[in-house]
Order: structure tokens, then sequence, then C-alpha cells
């Protein structure tokens, strides 16, 4: 059954490659920022909105772990065509600092054009930047999962990774019933297959002993869940403590 699940959430994956040149619209940061320097919400300014909204009772793992065609391209590429682990996980602070600057810049061009002014979902599409920007903008996320391991442009780069871990938080503390992982530290065998199932490079097995699941780079997809033999890590979705 657990392998199953396994294969079910690769099959998504890959359909999410597959369908990266139509989700583009949808998920790229790049065409949001287009379209709001032109006063323009556009469709990935909504997507953005509506998956705050979600991480607020859903963490990171609607979108960033079962959604996002940029995470299944780098996981993909990582994990299971170079089969590369993540490296330098502790240098995910970057994308702190790449988020504020992003930050900073989307409201420097709303507060220059006097506020956004109109809907138009697919504006930028005409745009002949996006003849460069979409393919640079792919391939540097390949790139990274190349150099770096799976999913290495989430843990360094993504503003919308940290703008949901925001949203999490917030849920949290509002004290919104919310999706997140529990452990019971007790069974734990030690045998560290959490670890080396995750996409996100992250030191599961640490959090396991110290009964702490709770991390801002968790993107919740349930790897170690499905990888563990003892059946330690299990989804609860509540009021968290």
């Amino acid at each position: 059954m657990k392998n199953h699940k396994i294969r079910i959430r690769t099959y998504i994956l890959i359909a999410l490659v597959i369908m990266l040149p139509v989700l583009f619209n949808l998920y790229s940061p790049v065409l949001l920022s287009l379209g709001i320097r032109n006063g323009i919400i556009t469709a990935s300014f909504i997507v953005f909105a509506v998956w705050f909204i979600i991480s607020l009772f859903m963490g990171r793992s609607a979108s960033c772990g079962y959604t996002c065609p940029y995470g299944a391209l780098q996981e993909l590429v990582g994990k299971y065509v170079l089969n590369k682990k993540p490296k330098h996980v502790k240098a995910d602070k970057i994308r702190y600092i790449v988020f504020v600057f992003f930050f900073l810049m989307v409201s420097y061009f709303v507060l220059k054009i006097g506020g956004l002014k109109g809907v138009d979902l697919f504006a930028p599409n005409g745009n002949p930047q996006l003849v460069i920007l979409i393919p640079a903008f792919i391939i540097t996320i390949g790139l990274l999962s190349v150099l770096f391991g799976s999913r290495a442009f989430c843990r360094y780069l993504c503003p919308q990774g940290v703008f949901l871990t925001i949203g999490a938080t917030l849920g949290r503390k509002i004290k919104m019933p919310s999706l997140h992982l529990i452990s019971n530290h007790k069974d734990c065998s030690d045998c560290k297959l959490c670890d080396k199932s995750c996409p996100m490079g992250l030191n599961v097995s640490h959090m396991v002993k110290n009964n702490d699941m709770e991390n801002p780079n968790c993107i919740l997809c349930g790897e170690c869940i499905e990888k563990c033999p003892k059946e330690t890590i299990n989804y609860s979705f509540s009021i968290k403590d």
C-alpha cells in the first residue's frame, strides 16, 4: 500500500512536468512581477493569493508538495534522474533574503504606478521578454537541482515557499486546525529511511527523536511517512500546540 502511494505521487510529479508549459502562467513569479510592473493582476498573482489562504490550514503541502510544477521538475531531476540528495541544506536562509528583495520589488512597482489597475490573467504573454525568460527560468531551476540536489530552487530561492511558510505560521498563531506531522519517537528504530526519502533534505530522524516535527522547509509531501517501516510518522489535522 505504501509503495502504491509513492507511485501515485511520482505520477503526479511527472504529469506536472509534462504540463509545465501550460502551468507556467499559473505558478510563475516572473509573470507575476511583469504583470504588477504594468499594474495588472495576473493569473499567477491570484494563484499565489489562493495558496496563501490555503496555507493557513494546509501548510506548504497542497502547493509545494503536490501541485507545483517547478518543484516536480526539480524533484524528478535531482532525486529520481540523477539520484542526487540535497546539499548545503543549512544555506536555506538565503531564500528569506530573496523573498525580501522580491517583496520590495513588487511593492516598488505598485507604488510607482499608483496601485493595481486591472485584471488580465495572461497579460504578459505578448511580452517578447518571455521568449527568453521562460526557458531561462526553467533551465535555471533544473541546473540548480543538478548541482545541489533535489528541490534546490525551493530550498534557496523560491519566494512563494517563504510566503506559504508565513501563511502556515499565521494559521498556527491564530489557532486554526491545520495539517502537520506528528511522531512517536519511542517507536523509532533509527533506520534513517525518513532522512533519505526527504526531497528537501531535512534531518527527519532528528525531528522525530526530539518529538518536534515542525520545520519551515517541510512541504508535507508524505515521503517520510511512506518510507517509515515502524509507522512512527503520521499526518494530523488539528490545532497544533
